[in-house]
C-alpha cells in the first residue's frame, strides 16, 4: 500500500516537472515551480526550484512567492545542518511575510526559526519565536498549530531542564489534541511528557519518575499502534527501551531481568523500524543501548567494539552533541563495570563537562570576541535582508539604524561592535579583520587559560564529591536499619555541608542529620571532621561494650570539634560547627532517644504531628560554660513516623501569597508533613519539590534557584 502511494506521488511529480520545462508563461510556471518545491523531498531538488521561483516571484513583483521560496530554501539548508545558513533566509521570508500582513506564513517562519535555534542550542532565541508562533495562531484560531507550538515550547523547556514548566506546554497541547480526536497529536504529548519525566529522573533518580515516564510512553504507544505513523513509533520504541532500562536498574534480581527483557522487547520493534524506513543510519540510541545490554550481560569485549566504533564515526561531528554525552556516559558505565575506575571517572567528567557546556550556551550570551563575532553577523545578515529599503535612506538614517540593532546587546557587546562598525566605515574591511583577528587571540587566549583552571578545580571537587559519598550511607543501608525510608538529600553546590549517618550498636539503630556551617567546599569540610568524629565516639562505644546515649554522643562530638578546630572565645573559629539530630531506636524496648543541636525530631502518630526541639546551643563552642546536652526518651508506637531535617528546606527563599519574597518555613514544612503522612515515602518527596519548585518560581521572570543544602530523612515504625 505503501509503495502504491510512492509510485502515485512519483508520477504526480515527474508531470510537474515535464510541465515545468514546456511552460512559457511566466505566471502559470512559477504557480508550477512553486507546487514543485513544496511538493519534491530532495534537497538538491528543493534548492534548485525554489531558486528559480524567487528569480519568477521578484521579476513578477510576488512577494508571497518570494516569502515562500526562501522559506524553503531556509528548510534545505536546515536539513543540511548548517542552521546560521537556514536562518539567513528565514530572516529574509519574515520580514516580507511581516510587511504583506501573511500572519500564517509569519507565524509558520517563526516556529521554523524557533526550531533552527534550538538545533543551535540558542534556547532563548527558539523560546522567543515560539512565543512570537503561538501569539499569531492564537489570534487566527488554528487549534492545530497552537497545539504544535505548546508541544514545541515544552520540547525548548525539557532542554532548559524547567520540567514542571514543560508538562504545562505539554498538557495544554494534549487538552487541545484531544479535543480535536487528534490521536497522533495526543500520541506525540503524551510522548514528550515521558520524555520530561525520564529527563527529570536522570536529575533526580527518583523512582516515581521514572514509573510515570513509563505510564505516559505507554499511552503513546498504545496510541500510535492503531495509526500509520511508524516514524513517530519508532521512537516511542527507543523511548520505552531506555525507560525500561533505566527502571531495571532500580531493581533487584530476579525482577530486574524482567523488565530488561521488556526493554529488548522495544529495542527490537524500535530497529526493525528504523530499518525499515531507512533511519539506520541516524539511530544512535539503538547502538548505547545495544552496548549497555552487552555490559549488563558482562560481554565487555563486544561492548567495547560497539562504543570505539560509534566513537570513531562522529569524533568531529558537532551535529551530534547530545549523542556524544551518551556515548561518554556509557564508556564510563563500560570502564566502571570492569574495574577501570579511573578511565570511568574521565568519561564520566567528559560528559558533565560536554553537557554543561551543551546546556550554558542555551542561558546566556557566550563571554569574549565569540559574542561579538555573533551579534556582529547577526547585524550584517539584517543589514542585508532590509538592504532595498536601505538604498533611500540617508548616511545619517543609516547610521542611527546601526545604532538600533546594537542597542539590544550588553553593554559591553554595544562599545565592541560600535567601535567595530565605526571603525568598518572609516578604514575598510581589511583592517577591521585584523583587529577583530587580534580580539580573538588574545580573549581565546584569556578563557582558554580560564578554563583550563576551572577544570582544574572541577575536577578536585568532584574527586571530594567522590570521597564524601563514600563516607556516607546509602539508601540501602539506611532500609536494611529502619525498613521503609525516605532519603532526601540535594546538594546546593557538588559537596555537601549536610550529611546523614546511621550504625547500629547491639540491638540498638543509631540515626543522625548533621547540619555543617557553610556549604560547598569549607561545608563540606567540616562534614569530613563531623562523619569521622561521629564514627570514632561510636566505634569506641562499641568497643568497650557501651550502651549508647544520645545526650552524651552530643556532648563528646562537641568536646572534639572544639579540640579539633582550636576554638576559643576570641578565636574566629567559634563560630564553626554543626547542628545536628540523634536519635537511638531500641526495637525490643520500642523506646526512641533524642538529642538535638538546635535541630528538631518530628514524629507523626495516627495523623497527629508533635515537634521535640533541640537544645538551643550547636556542636560546638558557645561559651565556655555549656551545659550537657539534654537526653529525651520517647515511648513509641508501631507505625509512627519519624522525621529528621536540616534546616534547607525551610530557608529556600521564594514568593509567598502577597508575591513577597521570603522564605518557604517551618510552619508551612510540617504543615505538608502532616497532610501527607500517610502517602508512600516517593509520593512525599514528590510533594515537597512540587512545592518548593513552585515556592521558588511561582514568579517566573524572576525564579529562585536553590539557596541551602537540603536534607530530609524519614523512616516508618
Amino acid at each position: 500500500m505503501a509503495q502504491d502511494g510512492e509510485e502515485t506521488f512519483s508520477r504526480e511529480l515527474d508531470s510537474l516537472l515535464t510541465l515545468a520545462n514546456t511552460l512559457e508563461n511566466e505566471d502559470s510556471l512559477l504557480t508550477v515551480l512553486h507546487t514543485i518545491s513544496m511538493t519534491h523531498n530532495n534537497v538538491d531538488s528543493v534548492e534548485k526550484y525554489s531558486k528559480l521561483e524567487l528569480e519568477l516571484a521578484k521579476k513578477a513583483g510576488a512577494p508571497q512567492m518570494a516569502a515562500s521560496a526562501y522559506m524553503a530554501l531556509g528548510w534545505c539548508y536546515y536539513n543540511r545542518y548548517d542552521y546560521k545558513e537556514a536562518n539567513t533566509y528565514y530572516y529574509k521570508a519574515i520580514n516580507i511575510c511581516d510587511s504583506i500582513g501573511d500572519k500564517k506564513s509569519l507565524a509558520i517562519c517563526y516556529h521554523d526559526l524557533a526550531n533552527s535555534m534550538a538545533m543551535m542550542s540558542h534556547y532563548n532565541e527558539s523560546d522567543d519565536y515560539d512565543q512570537l508562533a503561538l501569539k499569531l495562531f492564537v489570534e487566527l484560531n488554528d487549534s492545530a498549530y497552537i497545539s504544535y507550538i505548546y508541544r514545541s515550547l515544552g520540547q525548548t523547556c525539557i532542554d532548559f531542564h524547567r520540567f514542571k514548566m514543560a508538562k504545562e506546554h505539554l498538557l495544554k497541547a494534549l487538552e487541545i489534541d484531544i479535543k480535536q480526536d487528534n490521536k497522533v497529536g495526543m500520541a506525540d504529548d503524551y510522548m514528550h511528557i515521558g520524555t520530561a519525566e525520564l529527563c527529570e529522573f536522570r536529575d533526580k533518580q527518583t523512582d516515581s519518575l521514572i514509573i510515570m515516564a513509563k505510564a505516559h510512553t505507554m499511552q503513546a504507544y498504545s496510541l500510535l499502534k492503531s495509526q500509520n505513523n511508524e516514524l513517530v513509533l519508532m521512537i516511542v520504541c527507543q523511548n520505552l527501551m531506555d525507560i525500561y532500562f533505566k527502571y531495571a536498574l532500580t531493581k533487584q534480581y530476579p525482577e530486574r531481568h524482567i523488565y530488561i527483557d521488556s526493554s529488548k522487547q522495544f529495542f527490537e520493534q524500535g530497529f526493525a523500524l528504523a530499518q525499515k524506513n531507512g533511519y539506520l543510519d541516524d539511530s544512535h540510541d539503538f547502538k548505547m543501548m545495544k552496548a549497555q545490554y552487552c555490559i549488563e550481560e558482562k560481554d565487555y569485549d563486544h561492548a567495547y567494539r560497539i562504543l570505539k566504533r560509534a566513537d570513531s564515526e562522529f569524533q568531529n561531528d558537532s551535529a551530534y552533541i547530545d549523542f556524544r554525552i551518551d556515548l561518554y556516559e556509557v564508556f564510563a558505565e563500560y570502564y566502571s563495570a570492569i574495574g577501570q575506575y579511573k578511565k570511568a571517572f574521565e568519561y564520566q567528567s567528559k560528559a558533565k563537562k560536554l553537557r554543561k557546556e551543551n546546556f550554558n550556551i542555551g542561558y546566556a550570551l557566550q563571554a569574549g570576541q565569540s559574542n561579538v563575532q555573533e551579534v556582529f553577523d547577526r547585524l550584517r545578515q539584517d543589514q542585508e535582508i532590509k538592504s532595498e529599503q536601505l538604498k533611500i535612506m540617508s548616511e545619517d538614517q543609516k547610521f542611527r539604524q546601526t545604532i538600533t540593532n546594537i542597542s539590544s546587546a550588553a553593554a559591553l557587546v554595544i562599545l565592541i561592535v560600535f567601535i567595530t562598525v565605526s571603525y568598518y566605515r572609516m578604514k575598510g574591511k581589511r583592517r577591521l579583520g585584523g583587529m577583530l583577528e587580534r580580539h580573538n587571540r588574545y580573549i581565546k587566549k584569556q578563557r582558554d587559560e580560564l578554563s583550563a583552571t576551572n577544570n582544574q578545580i572541577k575536577s578536585s571537587i568532584s574527586y571530594a564529591q567522590r570521597i564524601q559519598y563514600s563516607m556516607m550511607p546509602d539508601k540501602s543501608e539506611i532500609t536494611n536499619l529502619f525498613g521503609d525510608t525516605l532519603v532526601m538529600w540535594q546538594p546546593l553546590n557538588t559537596v555537601s555541608g549536610d550529611f546523614f549517618w546511621a550504625t547500629k550498636i547491639g540491638n540498638k539503630k543509631l540515626i543522625a542529620v548533621v547540619d555543617c556551617t557553610g556549604h560547598g567546599v569549607p561545608g563540606a569540610l567540616m562534614s569530613m571532621l563531623g562523619m569521622s568524629t561521629l564514627s570514632d565516639i561510636v566505634n569506641s562505644l562499641r568497643f568497650h561494650n557501651i550502651e549508647p546515649v544520645a545526650s552524651e554522643i552530643l556532648d563528646q562530638m562537641r568536646s572534639r570539634v572544639i579540640e579539633s578546630l582550636h576554638q576559643t572565645e576570641r578565636n574566629t573559629m567559634a563560630l564553626d560547627g554543626m547542628d545536628m539530630a540523634l536519635c537511638i531506636f531500641d526495637e525490643e524496648k520500642m523506646t526512641m532517644q533524642f538529642a538535638g543541636a538546635f535541630r528538631p525530631l518530628v514524629i507523626v502518630r495516627n495523623g497527629k504531628l508533635t515537634l521535640y526541639k533541640g537544645d538551643k546551643m550547636p556542636v560546638s563552642l558557645l561559651s565556655l560554660d555549656d551545659k550537657p546536652f539534654r537526653n529525651n526518651v520517647i515511648e513509641m508506637q508501631h507505625g509512627d513516623t519519624v522525621y529528621l531535617f536540616s534546616d534547607g528546606i525551610q530557608d529556600q527563599l521564594g514568593y509567598n501569597e502577597n508575591n513577597k519574597v521570603g522564605k518557604f518555613s517551618t510552619r508551612r514544612f510540617l504543615s505538608i508533613l502532616e497532610r501527607s503522612c500517610k502517602k508512600s515515602f516517593d509520593e512525599q518527596a514528590r510533594i515537597i519539590e512540587d512545592a518548593l519548585e513552585e515556592w521558588r518560581s511561582s514568579q517566573v521572570e524572576k525564579p529562585f534557584t536553590q539557596t541551602d543544602d537540603i536534607i530530609l530523612i524519614g523512616f516508618r515504625i
